[in-house]
């Protein structure tokens, strides 16, 4: 987590009093999982501000600055700047719970609140940072089956069953959807709502973080 020491104004204070820690969010899920409830969480940071404060009218390229070919690496490339930041703004706002960066309290590259309709809570943008191993593990198993939207999403599974001791005898079921861009949203929320597992883990990036709330909106769909 990033952060300075200053004083809070009211509003930041109120921020901070309004965010879910990272343990209370886990104990949401597993509540969802074991009342079979979907549910979507959608986490942005300063990648999905710079976006939000880009020139709608201009094609976005602050993330080319390393390599002219990170907007396709993102799975934006072709995507207009007005089309990208309104998706950003409906999944932001579409979604069960929303996890901005709480960064953005002391750094204005980070802030996210103000272009997003105000919540009664929100969910620290670090969960995924501070769940532990065992944690992790735990959520799995519990599932009804792990459904991974990752351009490699070979790669992870295999990993996940290395990294967390999930051979076959484990029982928890995993398969997934190789997402590439902005243009196959609607294959990879087709390809995890027929999958019949439970758990949605993806990374859509900015174009495709609209697919999360959509696939929670089907029954029994945990998406994170």
């Amino acid at each position: 987590m990033i952060f300075s020491i200053k004083k809070l104004a009211d509003v930041e204070k109120a921020l901070c009093l309004k965010t879910v820690s990272a343990k209370a969010v886990f104990a949401i899920v597993g509540d969802a999982i074991t009342r079979r409830k979907s549910m979507s969480i959608v986490r942005m940071g300063d990648g999905e501000n710079g976006i939000l404060a880009a020139d709608k009218n201009k094609p976005f390229t602050r993330f080319n600055s390393s390599s002219d070919n990170w907007n396709k690496k993102l799975g934006i490339d072709g995507m207009s700047t007005a089309t990208l930041q309104k998706s950003l703004i409906k999944t932001g706002n579409g979604c069960m719970y929303f996890a901005p960066s709480v960064s953005g309290i002391s750094f204005p590259h980070y802030h996210l609140y103000n272009y997003f309709k105000p919540r009664p809570v929100y969910f620290d943008n670090f969960y995924v940072n501070e769940w532990t191993p065992e944690m992790i593990k735990i959520l799995l198993q519990a599932s009804e089956g792990v459904f991974i939207i990752h351009k490699d999403y070979q790669k992870i599974i295999k990993n996940f069953k290395k990294n967390y001791n999930l051979d076959s005898k484990s029982g928890v079921k995993f398969a997934g959807f190789s997402k590439k861009s902005w243009t196959d949203n609607e294959q990879a929320v087709e390809a995890a709502v027929k999958s019949g597992l439970q758990l949605i883990l993806y990374s859509g990036g900015p174009g495709g973080k609209i697919i999360g709330p959509t696939i929670a909106k089907a029954k029994n769909k945990i998406v994170l």
